[in-house]
């Protein structure tokens, strides 16, 4: 058995290739495979296979992806090595590192440095040739995004590095041809690398062209002085060099560098990216929040290049600390002294020195390393004019004016990876330690929040308990981090974070403080103008100072933001410790006015048929988003589309917004926000915060004791479990909401609870018993006038009549429904029709009208963004487009299908997806093979879907899935 990720994702079994799947499962294998036997986090999954807007949405759908991974390599005969850890949120797959080719091409290479530095070049050239047999093609290529490109930039320099090893190992052994054989694919894309090109010389003089090798060396040094701006470290050997008249330096060669921290680990695209940034820049700025390692990150970079400057010059500029920032006019004296300027030849002010300064550099390859800046002003007082010298710069702020007026290149440095969080804590704290409490660590990472102060602090803590399980320490540490060691700068975290917080104005410091209790994982300026009671402009203004200052982060796009968890707690703690309770609970208030009015406008554009919420607040202090758009002639107007925009952006927070609402006491908005916002999100996406909020919503509508809020949550209560096929917990809510109403005398509501539970009956086999109470629904609504309940029952009774297989009489009555719907301009009850009147004539062979209803539902869809409606549509087409002949079409659209029914997270409908694309790809012999491993995943599925199953969707998994020889367990 051999994995690959050097390629595509890969697994032969006795020399057999293993199908592993659609594209996001197999970059899913990789992922686990790159990190073989450790941790990862879920957040990094999804962050890895998802690189866009709403990665939290897609997080059920990674279950999904982890279930069908787990049957492919059940089927393979591997048995069950991805396993979830506890209580953690994390997977590891357990295999032997050495069964994947890019661990076993490190641990090669390991074995035969080694070698190499006992001089036994023979085995290690031995060595190294097996291992770079191994890459054949773009490393972990089934990976995208940007993370994937820092991944494959890391394994990528593994090879480079192997590579020049067995160059090195092949000349010292005599050699010469296999060495240049190895080194000539490197030397085009490498040019500038100089362990490359001392190698190449060597070969050169090695076969006796000396010339050759000084006609190297000449363009080589021109190349890099043009591409670095630094003279490099190599030099032709002693015996070709051409005498040349030497002069000694003017002064003093600065050696400022601080030591390296031995046990720093991480970072390792951020230290490329600066690699990068010094081939196109003189000056880099590197920023990122308060803690995240932006020094040892500097003094790492600055000792793995020592060897391309003639010196090093350091400041520590102490702008955030308990010590008064260094002036420029000082820190110029301090540099032109190291450079070996006298004291009574160094001049007095600014100008003065800078410019003496840059004469002393003047043809110099000098690094100068500012740390901990806090602006502009002292940084551009020292740097130097010429070209030959590179600065590094570190500050919590982002330095906008340098980027802007001087062309400075900025990079942010992230919070560690989970891996890297891993190995320092294992360095820290000893392996014995870590390998024995696995998940306790894993929590331990968590809390860190990737921050490497926060783990040095953990690791400190933790060292200095030896005989402590670490699982007690992690609980211990959870609500204590902060506190440890508060009056120690340089080893508290609180501390650190203050010197950053002391330095905003007092409103930005209120709006700081009040992330402290923000419920949401993300913020835009309308939800911060609400809590500070500002308008939007200055609340967007207040949030770039935030984020300029790295207190907080852009979350998707520039109007979001996001705030590390560390810094979320320094900020409660601040709050406790500033703000009053009623100031507070103002606050929150108009948060909660200004989430439920937004959404309550969105609905009226979303779903203007649906009743509003009742019982609105009537005054208010917060300016409501009101979702206009500028039209072609200069114009605004209310607009759909900025609306849902609005409910997409927000969704991850309505359902914390609403538990705020529940435990502070603000019951009434705890029910209307989830009624507000149901029906939009009842149309798409996983439906489990739907689920959570509605049930949230049904306890705070009876602690606000408002009869008819408890009604509506109840009813939406049983539409959401009725999406998840939750049939009993359904009819519960339907059933306790429809006595509610009857008792209460809602007649309209109680219309609306019989409905749906008549369509759990259908749903659950009761065609007939379900069609007897959709026309005593529709009789009472005739009676009533009200029309949009006619719609839905007349709706309802034509699925039951379909059911029963009465299917003239069920087209006459989706006729009636839809007419109604077009009256009322309902296009999400006329999209829903359409859909259904497709699958009728799709049945009874009329493609072209089938064709036609497909075409109307898809086309409302755009409007509604109904994606269940979607889906059903788009499966209805392609089986039309398979009995017309279009295969290609038919294969499009089933694919599309089938993608949205995992955007879902809908069992039911991803099973009957696969029936039909199984049934697409086998018409060809193409397909054949992705037809096989659909079926299997999909049986799996529809195996641990809960009862009752859909009994035609089983039978036609089973006949496909003996049709194409699957194994059924």
């Amino acid at each position: 058995m051999r994995f690959s990720i050097i390629g595509a994702t890969a697994l032969h079994i006795d020399g057999r290739s293993v199908p592993l799947g659609p594209l996001k499962q197999r970059a899913l294998l990789a992922l686990l495979l790159y990190h073989a036997g450790a941790p990862v986090r879920t957040d990094t999954i999804v962050e890895y296979l998802w690189d866009d807007r709403a990665r939290i949405h897609h997080r059920p759908h990674l279950q999904s992806l982890i279930s069908r991974l787990r049957a492919v390599l059940r089927r393979a005969g591997v048995g069950d090595p991805l396993v979830r850890l506890g209580t953690s949120d994390a997977y590891r797959l357990d295999v032997d590192r050495d069964l994947v080719d890019f661990h076993l091409f490190k641990s090669l290479v390991r074995s035969a440095r080694r070698d190499a530095d006992r001089g036994d070049h023979e085995t290690a050239a031995t060595d190294l040739s097996t291992a770079l047999g191994l890459w054949h093609d773009v490393p972990v290529a089934d990976l995208r995004g940007p993370l994937a490109e820092h991944l494959r930039r890391d394994m990528n320099q593994v090879h480079l590095e192997a590579s020049k090893l067995l160059a090195g190992s092949l000349l010292a052994t005599g050699r010469h041809e296999p060495a240049a054989a190895v080194l000539e694919p490197l030397l085009h894309e490498h040019d500038v690398d100089e362990t490359v090109a001392a190698l190449w010389i060597s070969v050169l003089c090695a076969v006796g062209r000396n010339t050759d090798a000084r006609v190297y060396y000449s363009e080589f040094r021109q190349r890099f002085r043009r591409t670095i701006r630094a003279e490099p470290s190599i030099d032709l050997p002693a015996t070709m060099r051409r005498p040349a008249g030497g002069r000694a330096p003017d002064t003093a060669v600065p050696n400022q560098l601080p030591p390296d921290i031995p046990d720093h680990v991480g970072h390792e695209g951020v230290l490329a990216e600066i690699d990068a940034l010094t081939g196109s820049g003189r000056v880099i700025a590197i920023s990122g929040m308060p803690g995240g390692g932006k020094t040892s990150l500097l003094i790492r970079w600055a000792h793995r290049q020592r060897h391309r400057f003639d010196g090093v010059l350091f400041l520590d500029a102490r702008a955030f600390g308990p010590t008064p920032p260094v002036p420029p006019e000082e820190a110029l004296g301090r540099f032109l002294h190291a450079l070996g300027v006298p004291a009574d030849r160094i001049p007095d002010g600014i100008e003065d020195r800078h410019e003496r300064l840059n004469s002393v550099l003047a043809g110099r390859r000098v690094l100068l390393l500012l740390d901990n800046v806090r602006d502009t002003d002292l940084v551009r007082a020292l740097l130097p004019s010429g070209d030959t010298c590179l600065t590094l710069i570190t500050s919590r702020s982002r330095l906008r004016g340098l980027t802007i007026r001087d062309g400075v290149r900025c990079v942010t440095v992230p919070p560690l990876p989970a891996d890297a969080c891993l190995a320092m804590l294992r360095a820290l704290i000893g392996a014995r330690r870590t390998d024995a409490e696995p998940e306790a660590v894993l929590r331990l990472v968590g809390i860190s929040g990737g921050l490497p102060l926060a783990l040095r602090i953990i690791g400190e803590h933790v060292a200095e308990r030896p005989r402590a399980r670490l699982a007690d320490l992690a609980d211990e540490l959870r609500d204590h981090l902060l506190d440890l060691d508060e009056d120690d700068p340089d080893a508290s975290l609180a501390a650190t974070f203050n010197w950053s917080y002391v330095d905003l104005d007092p409103l930005c410091a209120r709006l700081f403080r009040a992330l402290g209790w923000y419920p949401g994982p993300s913020f835009g300026a309308g939800a911060a103008a609400a809590v500070l009671g500002v308008d939007a402009a200055a609340a967007q203004r207040l949030l770039n100072r935030l984020a300029k200052a790295h207190l907080v982060s852009h979350h998707d796009t520039a109007r979001r933001y996001v705030v590390h968890d560390l810094l979320r707690q320094y900020a409660a703690t601040c709050g406790r410790r500033e703000d009053t309770p009623e100031e507070i609970r103002a606050a929150q208030r108009r948060l909660l006015d200004w989430i439920l009015l937004s959404a309550a406008n969105a609905a009226s554009l979303l779903a203007p048929h649906r009743s509003p919420v009742p019982d609105l607040p009537a005054v208010t202090d917060v300016r409501p988003e009101r979702f206009l758009a500028t039209d072609a002639l200069g114009g605004q107007e209310a607009s759909e589309s900025e609306a849902l925009k609005w409910c997409m952006a927000e969704r991850e927070n309505l359902l914390a917004v609403t538990r705020l609402a529940l435990r502070e006491g603000f019951h009434r908005h705890g029910w209307q926000i989830p009624n507000a916002v149901h029906e939009i999100f009842n149309r798409s996406g996983d439906q489990s915060d739907t689920l959570e909020s509605q049930r949230l919503a049904v306890a705070a509508a009876r602690l606000d004791q408002h009869v008819f809020g408890e009604i509506c949550s109840l009813n939406n209560l049983g539409a959401a479990s009725f999406v998840r096929h939750d049939y009993a917990g359904a009819v519960t809510s339907f059933e306790s909401g429809r006595k509610l109403a009857q008792t209460n005398g809602y007649r309209a509501a109680e219309l609306i609870c019989r409905h749906n539970c008549a369509s759990v009956l259908r749903r659950t086999g009761n065609a007939a018993e379900a069609a007897l109470v959709y026309e005593q629904g529709l009789a009472v609504c005739r009676e009533l006038s009200n029309r949009q309940g006619e719609a839905e029952y007349l709706h309802g009774l034509a699925d039951a009549r379909d059911d029963l297989g009465s299917t003239d009489l069920a087209e006459a009555l989706y006729a009636q429904s839809l007419a109604i719907w077009q009256d009322l301009g309902s296009q999400r009850g006329q999209g829903a029709v359409h859909s259904r009147l497709a699958s009728l004539r799709l049945r009874t062979g009329r493609l072209e009208a089938a064709l036609e209803n497909c075409h109307k539902a898809l086309e409302f869809h755009d409007r509604t963004h109904d994606e269940a409606t979607r889906c059903d549509a788009l499966t209805t087409r392609a089986e039309v487009h398979l009995r017309m002949g279009r295969i290609a079409d038919a294969r499009a659209d089933a694919q599309q299908a089938f993608d949205v029914s995992a955007e879902l997270s809908d069992s039911r409908r991803h099973c009957q997806t696969a029936c039909v694309l199984a049934d697409i790809l086998t018409a060809t012999d193409s397909g054949r093979i992705a037809a096989e491993r659909i079926v299997g995943e999909a049986l799996a599925v529809w195996r641990e879907m809960a009862e009752p199953r859909p009994a035609g969707i089983g039978e036609r998994l089973l006949a496909l899935a003996t049709e194409l020889n699957v194994r059924v367990a």
